[in-house]
């Protein structure tokens, strides 16, 4: 799984890169550690699509895994995130969050 998390962080980058105004040696300028995007529509629906692609989890260790981030997740519930945070919480939580309330309360 840290693979496949590199990889997709590898592939937001250059993703965030690719829809960046560049500077005059054709590097993607970055201000105040965010990168300019000059089409935040563009840059969301092509991160939409790499963060709609499906990673299949084999083996049986791996609901431990889940249930340990789902853990993580719940408790940043009650935190207040923006922009981009946020919509990476939001996903995480779609993700590996339980589907139902009494779900939730067996991962506590």
């Amino acid at each position: 799984m840290n693979e496949r998390l590199k990889t997709v962080d590898l592939e937001r980058e250059e993703i965030l890169k690719e829809h960046s105004n560049k500077d005059e040696k054709g590097e993607a300028i970055i201000k105040d550690g965010n990168y300019d995007v000059k089409d935040m529509v563009a840059l969301s629906n092509d991160l939409k699509e790499l963060y709609a692609e499906k990673l299949v989890l084999e083996g049986g260790d791996n609901r431990e895994l889940i249930r340990t981030i789902a853990q993580a997740l719940k408790k940043f519930e009650n935190e207040e995130y923006e922009g981009q945070t946020s919509e990476i919480y939001d996903y995480l939580c779609e993700q590996f969050g339980p589907s139902n309330e009494n779900e939730m309360e067996d991962v506590v």
